[in-house]
């Protein structure tokens, strides 16, 4: 008898652990066993099949920039002796604009002086002119901006002629005393600029006349500006003197490091219209082919020390004159600009462009479509 209650027991014990063990061990339902065998059998393909539902992507290289030593500029000119310092409400706010409108990487600052005629010697500072402290201010806070700055004299004349390239001596001695006086006006302006840093400094624009002056006196006038300068100096010529004269010897003179040329060329020969397409053509014959000739003439590049146009629809006549007949243009005046870029783009021969000049109309690119297109290509080169 009590072997058959331990066996019961023992039976009784069993039944109650095989009903302990269905309850903890629960087997996965049906749907769950079909999804970890697709799973499985995805895993295993994985290495054969696409994903058709994540297409690949390609992604295009960014171009490399087009020029990207190219000098890139805008001539900002002021006036007066508050020029280019913080009292000068158009300086700073003009800097911004700039780039933001432009993409330049340099500015250019003009700096005004005077001679009562071109038979006189006593090159002086009028009214308007800027002054060395000035300059100096306006240097280092366009160098603040991550501008380089390029500064040039310029000599108005005080009668009916105005344009300094009328200035011409026949004697040594006025030569001399010219040099002389022109050596004082510039020097502090220079003093100011090795201060500052400024990147590079003209010695003249558009002599024409002193051009052709003995080349002792140029080179002493070099010998002199070196003393005191150390950055990049340079001279910059007028269209009209590689219209006329060969290059003088000076002019590759080993402390110059390179000469610019004011490219005011017309692309038309009257007041007359002209389509957007033919421009290119025209600014390759009648102003890149002198640019080029004068690069070989010296066995180097050459720069653009200034190029305007005018808002109008006759701006490739003349475009060297504030005026002319033609109605208001903006599209002509940015065509003008992209025709000359788009030559610029692959000459080697031509290494920097400075364009006249910002907020001064009739040539002020401000706000206009001229200004996009400057950009445009100032991007295309650089970035």
């Amino acid at each position: 008898m009590k072997l058959n209650v331990r066996i019961i027991w023992i039976m009784l014990i069993v039944l109650l652990l095989g009903i302990l063990l269905a309850r903890i061990y629960v087997a996965p339902p049906a749907a769950l066993v079909q999804l970890l065998q697709q799973t499985q059998s995805a895993q295993s393909n994985r290495g054969t099949q696409h994903d058709v539902s994540s297409p690949s992507i390609t992604l295009k290289p960014t171009p490399p920039p087009l020029r990207p030593n190219l000098v890139a500029g805008i001539i900002f000119p002021q006036w007066g002796p508050r020029s280019y310092t913080t009292a000068d409400k158009n300086w700073e706010p003009g800097l911004k604009k700039i780039h933001t409108q432009t993409g330049a990487n340099w500015i250019s600052l003009y700096l005004q002086l005077h001679q009562d005629s071109e038979f006189t010697t006593n090159v002086h500072i009028a009214r308007d002119g800027q002054t060395p402290a000035g300059l100096k201010a306006g240097v280092e806070m366009a160098h603040k901006m991550g501008y380089r700055v390029y500064v040039f004299p310029a000599i108005t004349l005080d009668n009916t002629h105005a344009w300094g390239g009328y200035i011409k001596y026949a004697t040594g001695t006025d030569n001399q005393v010219w040099f002389n006086n022109y050596w004082r006006q510039i020097q502090p302006f220079l003093q100011a600029c090795q201060q500052a840093k400024c990147d590079r400094f003209s010695i003249g624009n558009e002599y024409e006349g002193l051009e052709q002056s003995p080349d002792i006196y140029w080179h002493q006038l070099l010998t002199r500006v070196h003393t005191v300068y150390s950055g990049q100096i340079v001279y910059s010529r007028n269209f009209s003197s590689q219209l006329k004269y060969p290059i003088s010897p000076w002019m590759k003179d080993p402390l110059l490091s390179e000469i610019g040329l004011s490219s005011y060329y017309s692309l038309i020969d009257t007041e007359t219209k002209v389509t957007k397409q033919q421009l290119p053509g025209l600014w390759k014959s009648r102003v890149q082919s002198h640019l080029d000739e004068m690069a070989r003439m010296l066995g180097k590049p050459v720069f653009i020390s200034e190029i305007g146009y005018r808002d109008t629809i006759y701006a490739g006549y003349l475009p060297y004159q504030d005026t002319d007949d033609g109605v208001k243009d903006l599209d002509m005046q940015a065509a003008l600009f992209d025709a000359a870029f788009q030559n610029i783009a692959n000459d080697k021969l031509i290494d920097g462009v400075f364009i006249w000049a910002w907020s001064k109309p009739p040539f002020a690119p401000n706000y206009t479509p001229a200004a996009k297109v400057i950009h445009h290509w100032y991007d295309r080169f650089l970035r």
